[in-house]
């Protein structure tokens, strides 16, 4: 109970930080250890502990015979991305050089995201097996339901329906998890071979399907202001149509952007103006606290026109080995319906039948609670660490969900470059080139947090952040020392203690 208490007060001052109740930018004091304690009526050693573990993450710092201060920390600059709308062909071949990390277990796959790995869900998982045996799940059918059984789709409606997202269970088909969602999608909208439109850093989960079809790809990329990304949309389909735009709206991969609400609506107001099918990939689930973020489906009233396909599935929040997913269909359910019992398989009925309980007794959302709380504290200590390294010298993401951070080098820095370094190491990241169909972002990479929080995993972020402080120095000192004119071989870089 003591460990929670400190927890739970690390978390509310990290919090509190973030969303600028408490300033940053001249480091605001903190109240004292007696008067904190008092406040939220624990003991002064667990506030001490609190204190001590926020310093050594870097949040705050101590004076003397002062207290406690919050670390200055700079306001993020949001990323520019251009304002270059590229249309290229998806069959080209992407930087290969990632994919390394997946296969070799001497390495920390920070490259990849599994959000689930968070909490093990092994004993849960065996359990539901057993009890839905009583089913009969492997019992001969002449034909299992195409839409998947009627138990799984109602839960899915009632799970949603908490979080103030109304689906009736005639807009859901169960699939056999994301991958096989996009290509039902992809179907559904007939865009197959043709040319699709998407935002852009691109996620590599809409990228590996697009390339298989050799659609042409229009990237449109991500604005600060989402009235001006809706014009470059507006310019992009005036100049090449298309009929469909995949989207990724709460927490992005690779940026962790979330569209507010008033976005999301402006967005079906365009795609009902342009006749354009909106694909979403919805994350929503894996926001930190506060309120989940509607998908774009929920969010078309009852009289829309706009056409949206919502794809879901358990593998972020279950286990990566549960291959179950969802469409939620708006004003498209006949032509995703079409397309599931043309081209893809049922679900296994056991694996239904076990989601579907898990949903139905409650447990899921003790068990969607506990990940987003891991995931969080992940968050927290991976910023902690990285800053306590690289303090304000990069850019580095603030996602409010997810499970991956967004970091931006220097200008003129390569993301490539800086992989082969970090792999040295024994480490793996994302360069950017792997959002972008024409190797746009190499300036960019991405890391996830979102892995069993351990010795392995606390060392080897510290271990990064020591590898990006010295790759950027020594290139920052080559570039001075080529300027004044001397070799980029000559200069010498001591050893940062």
């Amino acid at each position: 109970m003591a460990e929670f208490k400190y927890r739970k007060i690390v978390d509310e001052v990290i919090r509190a930080i973030e969303l600028g109740v408490i300033s940053a930018q001249e480091g605001d004091k903190l109240h004292s250890v007696r008067e904190y304690a008092k406040i939220k009526g624990v003991g002064v050693s667990t506030v001490i502990q609190a204190y001590y573990e926020l310093e050594r993450l870097g949040w705050i710092y101590a004076k003397p015979k002062r207290g406690y201060f919050v670390s200055p920390r700079k306001a993020l600059e949001q990323p520019d991305y251009g304002r270059s709308v590229n249309r290229v062909h998806a069959g080209q071949t992407l930087a290969t050089a990632v994919q390394y990390s997946f296969n070799d277990p001497d390495i920390l796959p920070l490259s990849c995201t599994a959000p689930s790995t968070v909490i093990d869900n092994e004993l849960i998982l065996n359990r539901l097996h057993r009890q839905v045996l009583k089913y009969r799940p492997y019992k001969l059918l002449m034909q299992d339901p195409i839409e998947g059984i009627a138990e799984l789709r109602e839960e899915i409606c009632r799970h949603l329906l908490r979080s103030g997202q109304v689906f009736s269970k005639q807009q859901v088909l169960v699939t056999n998890g994301r991958q096989e969602g996009l290509l039902l999608a992809l179907t559904a909208a007939r865009a197959i071979g043709k040319t699709v439109a998407v935002e852009s850093p691109v996620s590599f989960y809409f990228q590996a399907t697009l390339k298989q079809f050799n659609a042409d790809v229009i990237e449109v990329p991500m604005q600060s202001n989402y009235k001006d990304e809706l014009a470059l949309l507006s310019q992009a389909h005036q100049t090449q149509p298309f009929d469909t735009y995949l989207v990724n709206p709460s927490f992005a991969d690779p940026t962790g952007r979330v569209l507010s609400v008033a976005e999301k609506l402006a967005l079906i107001d365009w795609a009902a103006v342009h006749d354009v099918t909106l694909i979403e990939y919805d994350r929503g689930e894996l926001y930190f606290g506060g309120v989940r973020p509607p998908n774009i489906a929920s969010l078309v009233g009852e009289q829309g026109r706009c056409k949206v396909i919502s794809i879901g599935d358990f593998y972020d929040t279950i286990s990566p080995s549960i291959s179950l997913g969802y469409l939620l269909c708006v004003n498209t359910f006949d032509a995703c319906q079409f397309a599931k019992q043309t081209v893809a398989e049922e679900p296994g009925i056991a694996l239904q039948h076990m989601v579907s309980t898990l949903l139905g007794s409650g447990e899921y959302q003790k068990l969607l609670f506990r990940l987003r709380e891991q995931t969080r504290s992940n968050y927290q200590r991976t910023m902690g660490l990285l800053t306590a390294v690289l303090a304000d010298s990069i850019y580095i993401s603030r996602p409010d969900g997810g499970p991956c951070l967004w970091l931006k080098l220097p200008d003129g820095l390569s993301s490539e470059a800086l992989w082969t370094k970090v792999i040295e190491s024994k480490l793996s990241i994302a360069p950017g080139a792997m959002f972008s169909f024409n190797h746009s972002y190499d300036d960019y990479f991405r890391i996830t947090y979102a892995l069993p929080w351990d010795e392995r995993m606390e060392s080897g972020i510290t271990r990064l952040a020591k590898v990006l402080r010295d790759f950027i120095r020594i290139n920052a000192n080559r570039h001075k020392c080529l300027l004044s004119g001397g070799s980029a071989g000559d200069d010498r870089v001591g050893h940062m203690k």
